[in-house]
Order: C-alpha cells, then sequence, then structure tokens
C-alpha cells in the first residue's frame, strides 16, 4: 500500500501542474462475473452468439443468436469463437463505425492484427498502427497471433459528441484467450479526455484512487508493473461489420 499511497500522491502532484483543459478520468468497469463468449456455429456476420460490450456506456452481456438493437454504436465490439468451419476461431468486431473513427489498434502497419498488449503498456496515439478498418477480426489461432493467456486490446472509441473522426478516446479490453479459443472478458476502460493515452492495467486491491486520478495516476503507477518486469508484445488481427 505504501508505494500505492506514494504513486497516488505524485499522480496528484502532476495533474495540479497540467493545463485545465478537462479533467482526465479513466472510467474503469470490471464485471463481477467475467463473461465468456459460447460457441458461435453462424459465424460473426450472421450469428450474434458472443460477448458484447461497449466502454462508453459500461454496457456488457453475453447474448444468443440475435443481434443487440442497436446494433451500431460508438464504442461497441463483439467478441466471438467463430466455429462455423469447424475449429474455434476467436475474433473481435468493431460495432461502431470505422468512419467515425471506431477501431483497434493494430500491431504495426505491417502486421494487420490487433496488438496485444501487456500490463503497464501506454494505449495512445503513438500505440501501434491505427487505421479503423484496415485489418482483420482473428486473434487466433488458424490466422491471428494471439496465444492463449491474459492480454488488453487496445481500442478508439469514437467521443458521440465529436464533429470529426479524429475525436476519440483510448481505452483497453481486459481479456483471456482460452485454451479452446473462446474469449473471457474480464473488465474494460476508457480515457475521457480526447486523444489522451491510457495505461492497462488490471487494479490491485486498494487502488481505486489511483483510477480516480486519471491517466497520469496510471501512468505513475505503471512503474510498479515495469519494475516487476514487463511480458512481452504478441499481436493478432481485427475487422468490423
Amino acid at each position: 500500500m505504501r508505494a500505492l499511497t506514494a504513486a497516488a500522491a505524485m499522480s496528484a502532484a502532476v495533474l495540479a501542474a497540467l493545463p485545465m483543459t478537462g479533467q482526465a478520468s479513466v472510467v474503469y468497469t470490471s464485471l463481477a462475473s467475467p463473461l465468456t463468449t459460447p460457441f458461435n456455429p453462424g459465424g460473426g456476420n450472421n450469428d450474434g452468439t458472443g460477448v458484447w460490450f461497449n466502454p462508453l456506456s459500461g454496457y456488457a452481456e453475453s447474448r444468443g443468436y440475435l443481434f443487440p438493437n442497436p446494433l451500431f454504436e460508438d464504442g461497441k465490439f463483439f467478441l466471438l469463437s467463430d466455429t462455423e468451419f469447424g475449429a474455434a476461431q476467436a475474433q473481435i468486431y468493431t460495432e461502431g463505425f470505422f468512419s467515425r473513427g471506431n477501431g483497434v489498434v493494430y500491431a504495426s502497419s505491417t502486421n494487420l492484427n490487433p496488438g496485444r498488449f501487456a500490463a503497464g503498456d501506454l494505449i495512445g496515439p503513438a500505440s501501434g498502427y491505427q487505421n479503423p478498418g484496415a485489418g482483420y477480426p482473428d486473434l487466433g489461432p488458424a490466422y491471428g497471433n494471439w496465444s492463449p493467456g491474459r492480454g488488453f486490446l487496445g481500442l478508439t472509441l469514437r467521443d458521440p459528441s465529436g464533429a470529426s473522426s479524429g475525436d476519440v478516446f483510448y481505452g483497453f479490453a481486459d481479456i483471456t484467450v482460452n485454451a479452446n479459443y473462446t474469449i473471457t472478458l474480464n473488465a474494460f476502460a476508457y480515457e475521457n479526455v480526447r486523444g489522451r493515452g491510457i495505461v492497462a492495467v488490471v487494479p490491485e486491491p486498494g487502488s481505486g484512487a489511483l483510477l480516480a486520478l486519471g491517466s497520469a495516476g496510471l501512468a505513475a503507477a505503471s512503474g510498479a508493473f515495469r519494475r516487476r518486469g514487463r511480458r512481452g508484445l504478441g499481436s493478432t488481427r481485427q475487422s468490423s461489420v
């Protein structure tokens, strides 16, 4: 707790020195019962069976065949385990329009799979390759390259009140790709200041104060993750309807 208290104090000092252009705040949604994708035999374009979530509204649910209504919303995403062709394929679809800036952060301009971020990584304007709709939906195993395990998807979420596709918030989805390539959604978050990065984090007990301090607080806290050693980055794929 001492380290968290020191980080919180440092974060408060940093925030006090920031220009008053809007108070940074990380909006974090932790699921009391994580949601795991059931197998979807119809495929992502024909069947709504999977896990749906939207960091902007805090919405998350596991659904059967029918698609949610409304289907297309800024910040809405769809996780599924596609068994249309036999073996399960883990995928993520963006249900917010690409033209409005909604998307997943890709690994790089030459690896158009969704990037796999680790705890302590900054997800922001300089992260990976950002061109909504340029990549693929697959996390793995057939086409994507996420191996089973826990990681973070980097998200761009259009601010519905914005005037252009550049008016986006940065966020993340904390997911676990299981051995059978189902996907478990553990939590999700976004930074409510347009264009400001967010640190991928699994809050430790008692760290709620850091979340309230916003991304500057998370950046200070992330030093603890880096000192413990960072997990290597992987990569993957993405797409949308």
